[in-house]
């Protein structure tokens, strides 16, 4: 599949050291080999020195390829669902335990603990292997899909998610960095490209199953679905997936992690995010308690940024990264279109339900142009980016931005009168934009860093994006609750967030103008998000899909 394309790059520092006699050859490039076999059966064979054993260890052939690869779509396919299938159980979750006032936390729980963990998956993933921390990654996830469905009250199911997302943190990032191991940097667009698209139909058909759970059998369906696809993936794991593993005792492993660094930038990342969901609905952006927060945060990143710089041994975040405008484009453009593409998949339904007056299936039916258009794009970028150097990243980065301009600001134009063509059409221009950058900006931040960095950069990529997510949401759900609240007549105060959840409820005709022009609003500051995508682009615009990693300190292995 990959012979004579590339060879994979091994960084000096990477390659494991079990003496000096060993560490020499290993320079000399005998005596531990990523390679790709000329048997055209053979994708990729893995040997390192055993003993006097220099004989592959692992063969992977086409068919072991696509076993490892098709599980590898499916933990991003699990993590993607999950997030998305909660939305229509939550409904028939406050019923049944009567706490409509916690009901958020279902959601915000899982989103706290993913995004702070999400750049400590790298770290780990460097000191303890890829395949380790997956497996355990899977297991927590599987834990707590298990503890969320046998859950008797809304505290249980709130720590429950908590608990899967603990694992959950893990999969986005790590099947990436994964990817970027076994597949050649050449072929890498087309693969993260598929597992881009895995992740947008998990996203799209998420709320289509819950809904079906809940009004067919239970809303526990909706997590007791991951158990049986997870055991699947785990296993397979086991029996399939072999990469060399760093040396070294567990004891001696465990001690390199960055436990100060880790400690603070969890601490410092909740401090920020609690009141980012606070703020607006909870309490106002001016109480103190809010400011506090927010005040406290930014003394914890400080501290952070103090501790990799200064005291961090194998720092989660290593400050060299961050001098260099490329990844910080990369890092922006994750950030500002995890903002647009959050903002508009949360407000759309409510523009569906709202508005056109639609049940929360038909909306998430009117849902599928906008996903299968990010989908379908996404996969096509990530076959651009594999079969030409002609587009640099930052002119896809660039282009998508401005469709997503383009679309939000046509959404901007929405009305109870915008016909269902009008609909389709503008959800899948900016869902064309979504999908260019989803994997672009990924790929380019890997193809940028040297190889031993590939991990740490992935991983922050998705904090960056998660971190963009909860700030876009936030700052569109103030806007939205804003326009909403100061416009409503005094006798209708209170009308939007006392609407029955278990029922459809049709906005009276004489309101439905003021939650258009609050959508309207919305969409145009989601235009601004977009905008910002489109400058931190322009960093990249020389940056083109990499065919050879030429890198400093790294070795080409025969």
């Amino acid at each position: 599949m990959f012979q004579d394309e590339n060879k994979f790059l091994v960084s000096v520092k990477d390659i494991p050291q079990q003496s000096s006699e060993t560490a020499n050859a290993n320079v000399a490039g005998k005596d531990h080999k990523l390679q790709i076999s000329s048997d055209s059966n053979v994708v990729a064979e893995v040997s390192e020195t055993n003993n006097n054993d220099n004989k592959p260890q692992q063969t992977m052939n086409k068919i072991q390829f696509f076993l490892v690869f098709v599980n590898l779509s499916l933990a991003i396919f699990l993590t993607a669902l999950d997030q998305t299938i909660v939305t229509t159980i939550l409904p028939a979750i406050a019923l049944e335990f009567n706490s409509l006032d916690e009901i958020a936390w279902v959601g915000t729980s899982y989103l706290l603990v993913e995004t702070v963990l999400q750049p400590i998956y790298g770290g780990l993933s460097n000191i303890f292997g890829r395949k380790p921390v997956l497996l355990t990654a899977i297991f927590l996830f599987e834990i707590g899909s298990l503890l969320c469905a046998l859950s008797i009250n809304m505290t249980m199911l709130i720590i429950s998610r908590a608990v899967q997302a603990l694992g959950g943190a893990g999969f986005i990032g790590l099947v990436i960095i994964i990817i970027s191991e076994i597949v050649p940097i050449k072929e890498r667009g087309k693969y993260q490209g598929i597992v881009g698209g895995c992740f947008g139909i998990a996203s799209g058909v998420g709320p289509l199953i819950g809904g079906v759970f809940t009004d067919q059998i239970t809303w526990r369906w909706a997590f007791l679905i991951n158990i049986p696809l997870g055991v699947i993936t785990f296993i397979s794991i086991i029996f399939l997936l072999h990469l060399p593993s760093p040396t070294g005792s567990f004891w001696f492993k465990f001690l390199r992690i960055d436990w100060l660094g880790a400690f603070t930038l969890v601490i410092a990342t909740i401090f920020l995010l609690l009141p980012l969901n606070w703020a607006g609905t909870k309490y106002e952006w001016n109480d103190p308690i809010i400011i506090a927060l927010l005040c406290l945060s930014s003394i914890g990143y400080i501290i952070f940024i103090f501790i990799e710089a200064k005291f961090a041994i194998e720092p989660i975040a290593p400050i060299y990264l961050f001098k260099d405008f490329k990844v910080i484009s990369c890092f922006s453009i994750n950030f500002f279109y995890g903002m647009t593409f959050y903002s508009l998949l949360f407000f759309m339904p409510i523009y569906f339900q709202v508005v056109k007056s639609e049940s929360a299936t038909t909306s998430g039916l009117e849902l599928l142009p906008f996903m299968l258009s990010i989908v379908f794009m996404d996969i096509c970028a990530g076959q651009l980016v594999s079969r030409t150097v002609f587009f640099s990243y930052g002119t896809i980065c660039a282009f998508g931005s401005i469709l997503m301009i383009v679309g939000s600001g046509l959404m901007s134009t929405f009305s109870e009168n915008t016909s269902k063509e009008q609909i389709v059409v503008y959800s899948i221009i900016a869902g064309f934009g979504i999908g260019l950058i989803m994997q672009s900006s990924v790929l380019a931040g890997q193809g940028i860093v040297q190889y031993k960095d590939i991990a740490t950069v992935t991983s922050l990529l998705s904090f960056f994006q998660s971190m963009g997510i909860v700030l876009g949401i936030a700052i569109s759900g103030t806007v939205f609750n804003n326009i909403v609240n100061s416009n409503l007549p005094l006798q209708f105060q209170g009308f939007w967030n006392n609407m029955n959840l278990t029922e459809q409820n049709k906005l009276p005709e004489s309101l439905k103008n003021i939650f258009v022009l609050a959508l309207n609003t919305l969409y145009r500051i989601v235009c601004i998000f977009a905008g910002l995508s489109f400058i931190s682009s322009l960093f990249l615009i020389k940056v083109k899909p990499h065919r050879d990693n030429n890198t400093k300190k790294i070795l080409s292995l025969e």
